[in-house]
């Protein structure tokens, strides 16, 4: 998949369809109550319309992941982007909520599927410091998406109803795959060379890989604490602190800035020259400070509206840091089973934040925070501590290597 754009437009590209999942998620937020009552459903039975999209997005980079290392990302990237397309139109048209529940599950498989490629597909293309840029901007550009999505969502409930929302995603799938379809070429020029290898086989190849493993688990408990405050975030601003749903939408914007900001500074903070783990190690340190402030604010609750969004900002910008070295470290090792590696790196990370997300709403006992920062305590506990331990028994690349 040889770069044939400028490569501010092909990173762009890449950041869009990575960012499919989060768009997928977020818009479809406001209209859960829309669609309970035009389908008949209660809010609990309408609201899986968001368990049935995750678990779809598990199941999809674990099955297509491998396949890309064998016939090639191009070919699952653009068909990715066919079956999200013919599964939004599929939600759009849904007459009842089995339907809409069924095209739901298909479109996270294909947004997994497709959403997962640019991570391998940048690792094919480069390595070193320019990787670890390419991949903070690649999380850049993702990390707008739970910027603008909520708000768009709402956007498009003011001029229609909850259909034109997936009609709008459709819309997206066809647009992104007109712009692939041009724009890229092959990338995994080394496939693997047995056709026939089991599923099992690849994953097995990636698995032994310290630096995956460790680099994984950090990834996935970071992104659980930032899931523990998305999941949790309406029942905490909304329903114990009385805010509008128009002003919590502005104010899950401004804290979605926050990972946003990481990016920026991860990319600065690369081109100053400090290596991956010396970064990686002090963003974990942060987000382990800041959610011991959470759970320390939550019990004295002063002023809850300033500190915890302000609080929340500077754990995202942490997560915006993390994530992008996180990602880099986990694939540096891998060559031919990168597609594999992207996979099992998507799937964990979202199996965490699931796992997260039931915890804060389990825990949450109707009138504080102590179960959003209770979990988001506990990721960061784990994911500075996967770090120290995982830290010995991985060696740092040297600078030199790593700047390819």
């Amino acid at each position: 998949m040889s770069v044939s754009r400028p490569l501010w437009l092909y990173i762009l590209l890449l950041g869009a369809i990575t960012a499919l999942p989060p768009l997928s998620i977020d818009m479809g937020l406001p209209a859960i109550a829309d669609i309970s009552h035009a389908l008949g459903v209660s809010l609990a039975f309408a609201s899986q319309t968001l368990s049935v999209f995750i678990f779809g997005f598990v199941l999809g980079p674990l099955l297509f992941g491998p396949l890309s290392d064998r016939i090639g990302r191009r070919p699952i990237l653009l068909a990715g982007l066919v079956v999200f397309t013919i599964a939004g139109i599929a939600c759009t048209f849904a007459q009842d909520i089995n339907l809409l529940l069924s095209a739901r599950f298909l479109q996270g498989c294909a947004a997994g599927a497709a959403a997962t490629l640019p991570i391998a597909i940048v690792r094919d293309q480069f390595e070193g410091v320019q990787a670890r840029k390419l991949q903070s901007h690649l999380a850049l550009v993702n990390n707008l998406a739970p910027l603008i999505a909520p708000l768009l969502g709402s956007a498009i409930l003011v001029v229609g109803n909850w259909r034109w929302i997936y009609a709008a995603l459709a819309v997206c799938g066809v647009i992104l795959w007109l712009r692939a379809q041009t724009s890229f070429d092959e990338t995994a020029t080394r496939k693997s060379s047995n056709a026939a290898a089991s599923l099992l086989t690849s994953y097995l190849s990636v698995l032994k890989s310290r630096r995956f493993l460790v680099s994984t688990l950090i990834m996935a408990f970071n992104f659980a604490g930032m899931f523990a405050y998305i999941a949790a975030s309406p029942l905490v601003f909304m329903n114990n602190l009385g805010m509008t749903s128009a002003g919590f939408a502005v104010l899950f914007a401004l804290t979605a800035m926050g990972t946003i900001a990481g990016s920026w500074v991860n990319g600065r903070l690369i081109h100053a020259g400090f290596a991956e783990h010396r970064v990686l190690g002090g963003a974990l340190l942060a987000s382990l400070l800041i959610s011991l402030g959470l759970v320390v604010e939550s019990q004295l609750a002063i002023y809850p509206i300033y500190i915890l969004t302000a609080l929340v900002v500077m754990s995202n910008l942490c997560t915006g840091i993390v994530m992008p070295n996180a990602t880099h470290s986990a694939l540096e090792d891998l060559s031919i089973t990168a597609g594999a590696g992207a996979a099992l790196l998507r799937a964990t990370q979202m199996l965490g934040g699931a796992c997260a997300s039931l915890l804060a709403g389990a825990f949450y006992d109707g009138q504080t925070s102590h179960a959003m920062a209770g979990v988001m305590l506990a990721c960061a506990v784990l994911g500075a501590l996967t770090f120290l331990i995982g830290h010995r028994s991985v060696k740092p690349h040297p600078v030199g290597e790593q700047a390819g």
